[in-house]
């Protein structure tokens, strides 16, 4: 039966269990005997399922359980026929009216096994399947069923996939499950790696996926980035695995590779856009200078490895005024600086834009608040003007900044 055989099928806004019913009858497919069985059969089915959910003494609650049971029993029906209403007929004929409901509730707990998420965790937090068959036995557009089962069904090749290039990439499946993985992103960490052809595949940390981003970018040129487009071998991975495999693979070549191959994004800003798209083992960020060296050069350069607060904001006010940048400043350095400021006027501004340029992505929102907190508090020693001698902004300086004393002599 062709999908566009269901889609008429449901035309008609009834239960499909009433148009079933009535086919059968015109086609005399149905007999008087089995609607006489239906007739007697049906009132017992709505008792169960009322007592089941609720109250079998409570009208309003028999009244609900009529609607589950025609629904449950039209969900199987729909299924089973796909639309063909003879078929349909014809399954009323030769099962019992408590058959094909149970057959319906049957469709709706291996609907609810199937995963809500593509997350490899070891347990989803799914809930009662009481609770699912509460909710979903009272739904009576087919369409909610069938784009439930599609995505479930979508998330369990995601997961299956996910295991199987996790193990490509020798990552232990109790690692996945205790990361709580995303299923697309394994496989989008799998086919990212393959396509900028590391042979040797294994799990990435951050400081990895940025050299291998980094190492990626003068390959991924003009041709060379067409090629990778359109060269990647499928045929090692599994068949049931391939399509997903394609699609992941287009939507790197448009969504990633323009940002990988732009030189104009620093490495630090690309790993921090494509990170949360990729499967990233952890990283312990306590000792970040290998990373920071990699993916902010130029900060580290200047910073040397100094990343307490008093240095970075000395760092940040040579940048202002337009002196060389250090982490420290002589006392007569800071008193030109300040000078400077009254006369030229005070640009914190500039920091801001070297912050965003050149700090580390991780560390940019942390930096600029220090930074705008400095700056709201600074301005009224540092723009005084009744301080002549600078020595009111020279102190404030001292205590905020690294101020090398002159040596005593």
């Amino acid at each position: 039966m062709s999908e566009k055989t269901f889609d008429i099928a449901l035309a008609d806004q009834r239960p499909f269990f009433e148009i079933a019913l009535q086919h059968g009858v015109r086609r005399a497919i149905l007999t008087s005997a089995k609607l006489a069985a239906i007739e007697a059969e049906a009132p017992k089915g709505i008792v169960q399922i009322a007592e089941a959910f609720g109250s079998k003494y409570l009208r309003p609650e028999i009244e609900t359980a009529r609607k589950r049971i025609v629904n449950l029993v039209s969900l199987y029906l729909l299924e089973t026929s796909q639309g063909d209403l003879d078929v349909a007929a014809k399954l009323l004929r030769d099962n019992t009216f408590l058959s094909l409901s149970r057959g319906g509730s049957g469709l709706l707990k291996a609907l609810f096994a199937l995963p809500e998420y593509a997350m490899l965790g070891k347990i989803e937090a799914k809930g009662r399947v009481e609770d699912f068959l509460d909710v979903w036995s009272l739904k009576e557009k087919p369409a909610e069923y069938r784009n439930a089962l599609a995505h479930r069904q979508a998330n369990a090749v995601e997961i299956a996939a996910a295991f199987w290039f996790g193990e490509q990439m020798g990552i232990p499946r109790a690692e996945l499950q205790e990361d709580d993985a995303d299923a697309q992103a394994v496989v989008r960490t799998a086919i990212l790696a393959q396509m900028l052809g590391q042979t040797d595949m294994h799990a990435l940390n951050q400081i990895a996926f940025a050299k291998l981003l980094d190492t990626a970018r003068p390959k991924i040129k003009g041709g060379k980035r067409r090629k990778l487009e359109t060269d990647m071998d499928m045929s090692a991975i599994p068949t049931q695995f391939q399509a997903l495999a394609t699609r992941v693979q287009q939507e790197i070549v448009q969504h990633d590779l323009p940002k990988i191959q732009d030189a104009a994004i620093p490495l630090a800003k690309l790993v921090h856009e494509l990170k949360d798209r990729y499967f990233i083992s952890d990283h312990d960020m306590e000792d970040t200078s290998e990373y920071d060296a990699l993916v902010s050069k130029e900060w580290s350069k200047l910073t040397k490895g100094r990343v307490d607060i008093d240095s970075l904001i000395t760092l940040f006010l040579c940048i202002t005024a337009g002196s060389a940048p250090k982490t420290s400043w002589s006392e007569r350095a800071a008193k030109i600086a300040v000078k400077k400021f009254r006369n030229e006027g005070f640009h914190p501004e500039l920091a801001v834009a070297w912050i965003k340029q050149h700090a580390p992505h991780e560390k940019q929102e942390g930096l600029l608040e220090d930074w705008e907190n400095f700056v709201e508090e600074s301005q009224a020693y540092l723009l005084d003007d009744w301080d002549h001698a600078y020595s009111g902004a020279l102190r404030f300086l001292d205590a905020h900044c690294h101020i090398e004393k002159p040596a005593k002599k």
